[in-house]
């Protein structure tokens, strides 16, 4: 008992209600704090292309169930798909700008900015579909020096994605270097006009919805590009011969890449959550690719198409591989010893 009259508010009740008033100010002033630390984010992912292609579909989803998991639903991705907020070309700028905070692209788009995504866009770097996690896969040193370059600009690496070789469509094999000789065939990026000269061609750079009439037509004798393209393209209905380079033209590479100032803006934890989320979407995007190549070969071979792989070891695979040694080299001396050396290590 405190001996107060009841109904009365002595000094010691008056403490209290003070002390009281106090620790409710505390506890409301505590509750911004709280509301900071399970504050929401939002990243907007743009991608290009068909949102059923492995390297859309395979990734987005499962991106997007990480990321919500390992958060604990405090970020928030959401997905513009088809090129509906940036295309493919314009995927460097809107990504340093931060248009968009994450998106897929041409690794060797960045090529002429980032030396590591120019090495890796060459004949010497030729990877297979099932050695490709080990070479460049996240952990290793290779992706380790890819995101640390892409660094330097702005841009994080999260994920590097096989798009397997090119391949040749032509209406006549195309099979040996000889063959390409005095041929007008269309290509897409400086390196597959290089490897186009060094054979004796002639590159031409039309663009990807006037390559179906250009081979009808005869504009071209014969046209590089993605496997995957070809098919979504029909280009089956106007060639009859498909030439698969295994490697010997260099490698389709695509992948994701985040601002850097996007992912620094979230807290520590969330940070290793949206990368750990990346590596691992990219394995399996990276897995599913690699299959979907393979039946994607079948399905050209069923369309009546003629297929002709390069195997490794073949007296075809050995004569392109001389035809384009001294491409190979004068890659090679374009850039850094210890970056070629550390491309040609992680090969071997």
């Amino acid at each position: 008992m405190s001996g107060e009259p009841i109904g009365s508010e002595g000094p010691t009740t008056q403490r209290r209600r003070l002390l009281g008033g106090a620790l409710g100010l505390a506890a409301a002033a505590a509750v911004p704090k709280l509301a900071l630390a399970s504050s929401q984010y939002t990243l907007r992912l743009a991608t290009w292309g068909s949102p059923n292609a492995p390297q859309v579909a395979d990734f987005v989803s499962e991106f997007q169930q990480l990321v919500a998991k390992g958060s604990h639903g405090r970020i928030n991705v959401q997905s513009f798909p088809a090129g509906s907020l940036v295309d493919e070309r314009a995927v460097p700028s809107a990504i340093q700008s931060r248009v968009v905070d994450i998106a897929l692209t041409l690794l060797g788009s960045w090529a002429s900015i980032v030396p590591t995504a120019g090495a890796l866009n060459t004949v010497f770097f030729s990877p297979t579909g099932k050695d490709f996690q080990r070479i460049i896969g996240p952990g290793t040193p290779l992706f380790g020096a890819f995101d640390a370059d892409m660094s330097r600009h702005g841009v994080r690496l999260l994920a590097a994605l096989y798009n397997g070789p090119v391949v040749v469509v032509s209406n006549s094999p195309m099979g040996t270097p000889a063959a390409f000789k005095g041929r007008t065939v269309r290509v897409f990026d400086r390196l597959t006009a290089q490897i186009v000269q060094t054979l004796g061609g002639a590159p031409s750079t039309i663009g990807v919805a006037d390559v179906y009439p250009a081979l009808q037509r005869g504009t071209v004798q014969a046209a590089i590009g993605g496997l995957e393209g070809a098919i979504g393209l029909k280009e089956y209905e106007v060639g009859k011969d498909l030439l698969a380079t295994n490697g010997l033209f260099g490698i389709l590479m695509t992948g994701y890449v985040m601002n850097k100032a996007s992912l620094e803006a979230l807290p520590p934890d969330l940070r290793k959550v949206v990368l750990d989320a990346g590596h691992e979407a990219g394995r399996k995007a990276s897995l599913a690719m690699v299959a979907a190549y393979g039946r994607e070969l079948g399905e050209m071979h069923q369309h009546g198409m003629t297929v002709t792989e390069l195997e490794p070891g073949s007296a075809p695979y050995k004569a392109f591989k001389t035809a384009l040694a001294p491409l190979a080299r004068a890659q090679e001396a374009k850039y850094p010893p210890a970056l070629v050396k550390q491309i040609l290590d992680a090969q071997r």
